[in-house]
């Protein structure tokens, strides 16, 4: 299938590529099919919506700005995803990129899950959690001495 994007133009999607989420990206109720793309830099991914060729957001791996990341998922929420355990997703932040580059933040209590192997996914809620909802990603690069800056790119 061929979509057209705002971002990235004219790109030609092959079914296998599709992601469904069985629960959506919180506000986005009526969007469950997305891709993921190379993003701007290593550290992220763009996650395309196949249902809107308007909607697409900037990923990160967590573990890139915070290596002791790690979940916790319920029983039900990994056979959600058809799976037996975390090691089988991919697990991805949602990052906020606003004007000023010292706000860019990504919420490390709500992760996207993606299971490619059955090509499910879902935004998790991690209410046991105490990961900041607001993590800026200046700090992080800061402390560590790692830049993930370029994330407006495309935007």
């Amino acid at each position: 299938m061929i979509l057209e994007t705002t971002r990235f133009g004219k790109l030609a999607i092959a079914p296998a590529d599709v992601i469904t989420f069985t629960q959506p990206i919180l506000g986005f109720q009526e969007f469950r099919r997305y891709i993921l793309l190379p993003g701007p830099s290593e550290q992220l991914t763009w996650l395309q919506s196949t249902d809107s060729g308007d909607l697409a957001f900037i990923l990160i791996d967590p573990r890139t700005v915070m290596p002791e990341y790690e979940i916790d998922l319920r029983p039900q929420e990994l056979a959600e995803l058809a799976v037996a355990s975390t090691s089988e997703l991919l697990i991805f932040t949602l990052v906020v990129v606003p004007h000023n580059p010292a706000q860019i933040r990504t919420n490390m209590r709500a992760p996207v899950l993606i299971c490619k192997k059955h090509r499910l996914g879902k935004q998790s809620i991690l209410e046991r959690s105490t990961y900041p909802i607001q993590f800026y990603l200046a700090q992080a690069r800061a402390q560590s001495g790692t830049e993930a800056s370029h994330a407006r790119t495309h935007a």
